[in-house]
């Protein structure tokens, strides 16, 4: 008897048994390699988190990097986790590399930021969240490691001064606090960020619009100081209160460090003055912290009156009126003028009686404070609008103010004196209003206002209907009714032509801020170049750097305009911090100007 070889016997047709198996599960291939196209795309991607040093001082800054491989999207994070250790000096800034390797194209886009340590010590940096594209990644955590500050310059050289007039203080007496810097070295400010100070209503004293250095002598030793910011400070609440410090940004300019004795080594040039001297010079970047502050609140002092509303200082209050004779429901004015020195915007007036045949409106207030003053003194004023209703003599009260002296420690009041006030009859009759200023209560005394209460011009019969009063009526009323229209239509034309007029005046304004002189020429041609390349081709980043305008200019500029621009702008950024970009000083403008009509012209 034959074997059966029909089916899975070793003789049997194996297509028709692998083409049944096929058959069967065909349907699932397609969903197979889609998955593993998803699988590849979705592990593509990897975010990675680095810096450019792992050591560093409380003095200095680092670069802090989240690179995005191979991602279609720049990544967004949130580094707020780092605040609590790190002060963002700048950043983020945004950057895209692509390279080819073996001809596969590899890219990666990060963000950067320049970061400064606020305490020494081991501080870790923890994983972040990354969102790229519709995806969440995280990055890897790291360490930093602080030390202490390492003097940049000579100890002392350059240091953050906070003065505080009192360190102790009641619930509304006012702190004046003044930040001062001292320098015996060469250095730029870049960036100040002004402390917060909660718990505190805070009144600015002095913020300059340019910062000003002046002489001074500390033990013998000469400085250039220079007030950041001087602000009054009224606590609001009782107990001790923190003072957040304030972080300078600044330019350095120390000695190189060189392995080989130069000739500016020589004592001659070291003993030039600090603040002049170039020779064998490096600008480095320090951030300056004032020392941090703590200000202790205490309570009032037992005694504190009923009606007591928050007046600290020294006060003095006054009340006049505009008249002291006057006829039934005629308004007259009452002035309250209160004159002091303290916390003039933290109270109000106790609630005011007055007799109730007067009339009273609400108030308006008006403060003027006295500039030029550490002390915030200054006037405040109240007027109310008085109406009264019956005839007779009357007793305007008088206003007391219940205020607390931090000087001497003691509970005072300020009095006004009483005024009386003599009503006698007037025509009209009393009417009750409110809600209205004094020039319309002037008009109450009238029961019926007439449209019109002189003979009207009556037009005689036979005349012309129309005269030339009218004809000029109708005529302007014509006119106005179009001139809505024709201005609206020139408005409109200007604002689409808006950008064209933009790009054509790109060129001018560009020349003429290069003819202008500048301390850093360096810093301001490549602010120059970059405004007017934003203007020529109306573009719409405002963070541009080469690479940047590399990228977008791309095709819109020849080639070798393009190389020009890209050497030219390089060469700006080298001059802030490379002393061999000097050479270029001279001719720099003049190659700025050249390559920019250049540019121009071929656009």
């Amino acid at each position: 008897m034959k074997p059966n070889n029909k089916n899975n016997q070793p003789g049997g047709n194996p297509r028709k048994t692998h083409g049944g198996v096929i058959a069967r599960y065909r349907w699932w291939l397609p969903i197979l390699l889609t998955g593993f196209f998803l699988l590849n795309t979705l592990q593509a991607v990897d975010v990675v988190a680095s810096v450019d040093v792992n050591t560093i001082t409380t003095g200095e800054v680092f670069t802090f990097k989240i690179e995005a491989i191979d991602a279609d999207e720049s990544p967004r994070v949130d580094i707020s986790p780092l605040l609590d250790d790190f002060t963002i000096v700048s950043g983020p800034s945004q950057q895209t590399n692509i390279q080819w390797v073996n001809g596969k194209m590899k890219a990666s886009r990060s963000l950067t930021w320049t970061l400064a340590p606020n305490h020494a010590g081991m501080i870790a940096i923890p994983s972040l969240p990354v969102k790229v594209g519709k995806r969440t990644l995280r990055t890897n955590s790291l360490q930093i490691k602080v030390t202490k500050t390492k003097q940049i310059t000579k100890k002392n050289d350059l240091f953050l001064v906070t003065e505080i007039d009192k360190d102790e203080a009641y619930v509304g007496e006012q702190i004046t606090i003044t930040y001062k810097l001292y320098s015996r070295v060469n250095m730029s400010i870049t960036d100040i960020q002004f402390p917060e100070f909660v718990g505190f209503w805070t009144e600015e004293l002095f913020v300059p619009k340019q910062i000003d250095f002046r002489d001074t002598r500390i033990q013998g030793v000469r400085y250039k100081t220079a007030t950041l910011y001087k602000i009054a400070l009224f606590p609001t609440k009782t107990g001790d209160l923190d003072l957040s410090p304030m972080t300078v940004k600044c330019q350095v300019v120390v000695r190189k460090s060189r392995r080989s004795r130069s000739i500016w080594d020589d004592p001659f040039f070291n003993s030039v003055d600090p603040f002049f001297n170039p020779f064998g010079r490096e600008t480095t970047t320090k951030i300056l912290r004032s020392a941090d502050k703590k200000i202790t609140v205490k309570p009032y002092p037992p005694g504190q009156p009923a009606d007591f509303t928050g007046a600290v200082g020294d006060f003095n209050i006054t009340t006049t009126l505009d008249t002291t004779a006057v006829k039934i429901n005629e308004a007259i004015t009452l002035k309250v003028v209160l004159k002091g020195t303290g916390n003039l915007s933290l109270f109000s007036l106790p609630e005011l009686t007055f007799p109730p045949s007067l009339e009273v409106f609400p108030p308006t207030s008006t403060i003027k404070k006295e500039p030029f003053r550490d002390n915030i003194t200054g006037t405040i004023t109240w007027e109310y609008i008085l109406i009264p209703r019956q005839t007779g003599r009357f007793s305007i009260p008088r206003i007391e103010l219940p205020y607390f002296n931090p000087d001497d420690r003691q509970w005072h009041r300020t009095v006004s004196k009483p005024i009386q006030l003599k009503v006698s009859p007037g025509k009209g009759s009393v009417i009750a209003t409110s809600g209205y200023s004094k020039e319309e209560v002037t008009l109450l005394g009238k029961d019926i206002r007439y449209i019109r209460s002189q003979v009207p011009d009556w037009i005689q019969k036979g005349t012309p209907k129309f005269s030339t009063g009218t004809l000029i009526f109708y005529s302007l009323a014509v006119l106005f009714y179009f001139i809505p229209g024709i201005t609206r239509n020139v408005q409109t034309n200007r604002l689409a032509t808006a950008k064209t007029r933009r790009s054509k005046k790109a060129l001018r304004i560009a020349l003429k801020k290069l003819n202008r002189p500048a301390d850093d020429i360096f810093t301001r041609t490549a602010h120059v170049i970059y405004q007017y390349l934003q203007d020529k081709f109306l573009l719409t980043s405002d963070k541009l750097d080469p690479h940047t305008v590399s990228l977008l200019l791309e095709g819109r500029l020849s080639p070798v305009d393009l190389e020009d621009l890209i050497r030219l702008l390089k060469t700006c950024d080298a001059g802030r911090f490379a002393p061999g970009a000097e050479v270029a000083r001279e001719t720099l403008v003049t190659d700025a100007k050249t390559l920019l009509r250049r540019i121009d012209k071929n656009a």
